[in-house]
């Protein structure tokens, strides 16, 4: 059976697809409203590069390239904005001069702060 919008409804895989992307759907609409929240400070995209920095401690630019599947010049045109916001910090890695390591500076780990306590209000 199909609903109103030609989904199919009785198939579990259908009814687990269609949970997954409402969900999916759910979790972005609360990404938007913590941008929002944090005073469009960043997009939604850049929020993600600072969440998955947050996670990481410190990383790489080339690292940060393969989590979002871009190439590390995309990458880095991001974490370039970022910086000028003041958000990240970028910098030699001593240990192999052809990386540079990226971190959060204090306003980004604010920012993370206050977008993760927006998400986690919205999902209780």
């Amino acid at each position: 059976m199909t609903d109103a919008h030609g989904r199919d409804r009785d198939h579990p895989d259908g009814a687990t697809v269609e949970a997954g992307l409402a969900l999916a759907r759910a979790f972005t609409g609360i990404s938007v409203r913590a941008v929002a929240a944090a005073g469009d400070a960043v997009t939604v995209p850049q929020l993600r590069v600072l969440m998955l920095i947050a996670d990481a401690g410190r990383t790489n630019v080339t690292a940060v390239g393969r989590e979002l599947d871009v190439h590390p010049s995309n990458a880095t045109r991001v974490l370039v904005r970022l910086g000028r916001a003041g958000l990240v910090e970028r910098r030699p890695d001593p240990d192999d001069r052809r990386h540079l390591l990226v971190e959060l500076t204090p306003a980004g780990r604010e920012l993370i702060r206050e977008a993760d306590a927006h998400r986690r209000a919205a999902v209780a």
